[in-house]
């Protein structure tokens, strides 16, 4: 895992139940975990069980001998499972009635389990792409398929359907400020007429993802910034999306707690969500070194692995 960027440390948090992202295990219950060393638990089963059918794409390797030991008898290469595509961006282009183009013959495959930063000054076409992904917005050419759906064709009876496989948060949190965390995050399964006796397990295990258990009956107006967001972010977890779209998520946070949000997004990536992040944060992205995609005046301008926020060499 990359350094986290300068200025900031992660061993020390304004919300106490902020941890940094050391393994690929759930988040712990803070309450039961707060005065023990992080374990390590490579054989746990993921908070959520959205990780169980999502796991890591096997990378292809050649099986050779110890350094300095005797060859083995013959080299095995392992095949590599193609990932399955979870948003395919073909050929679209975004126009508006007053003439304004924003998005130019735009072409984007992300695979599932992948985790992108999208990239761009404001009015490069992030925010059209988010709106193209949940349906906000149709495009005006080319095609938008999620899961291997045009959302473009639904019928309206199908859109609810295709939105619950996204889970969206932004910079403003947007929570219900009447409601307690716990209310705000089984809200959203309420909407959408999950039963009941389902609800309370899995806002449970929403918040122990995002180490808020001990703050779930407080109301957002108690919650600290950080805090607020990991809210939201439960919220969108909570029924198990097969995207996950952070728009500025750091927007309106300090550097450190920006921080500790990104590691946050990171865990649920290792759990097998896909992530899609907007951001103008240059530092986070540099630091984190995932893909990135950069868009300029509507197009795609680079699109890069492991890469930092700016274009190097």
């Amino acid at each position: 895992m990359s350094a986290a960027p300068s200025g900031s440390n992660p061993s020390k948090t304004r919300d106490s139940d902020a941890q940094p992202i050391t393994d690929k295990a759930p988040v712990p219950d803070q309450s039961a975990a707060a005065d023990k060393p992080a374990q390590s638990a490579r054989g746990a089963r993921p908070a959520l069980p959205l990780a169980e059918a999502t796991a890591p794409t096997p990378r292809a390797r050649t099986a050779t001998g110890p350094p300095g030991g005797a060859a083995k008898p013959a080299a095995r290469t392992e095949t590599r499972v193609p990932a399955r595509v979870v948003v395919a961006i073909q050929g679209v282009t975004k126009s508006y009635p007053n003439g304004r183009v924003a998005l130019r013959g735009v072409d984007l495959t992300i695979p599932e389990g992948d985790f992108v930063f999208l990239v761009g000054p404001s009015g490069a076409g992030k925010s059209t792409v988010i709106k193209l992904l949940i349906r906000d917005e149709l495009p005006t050419k080319g095609a938008v398929l999620l899961d291997d759906r045009d959302v473009a064709k639904l019928k309206r009876s199908e859109v609810p359907k295709i939105r619950r496989k996204i889970g969206i948060v932004f910079q403003d949190f947007k929570l219900l400020p009447n409601k307690s965390v716990r209310d705000n995050v089984a809200f959203a399964l309420e909407v959408i007429g999950t039963p009941r006796r389902e609800i309370a397990p899995a806002v449970d295990r929403a918040l122990r993802v995002v180490g808020l258990t001990g703050q779930a009956d407080q109301l957002p107006s108690q919650l600290s910034g950080g805090e607020q967001q990991r809210t939201a972010i439960a919220r969108a977890l909570v029924h198990n999306p097969r995207l996950f779209i952070a728009d500025e998520p750091t927007g309106n946070l300090d550097p450190l707690i920006s921080w500790e949000i990104i590691q946050l997004l990171l865990r649920i990536n290792e759990m097998g969500v896909t992530v899609l992040m907007a951001t103008h944060n240059a530092e986070v992205v540099t630091a984190v070194r995932k893909r990135v995609v950069a868009l300029e005046d509507g197009r795609i301008v680079r699109d890069q692995v492991a890469a930092a926020y700016e274009r190097e060499g």
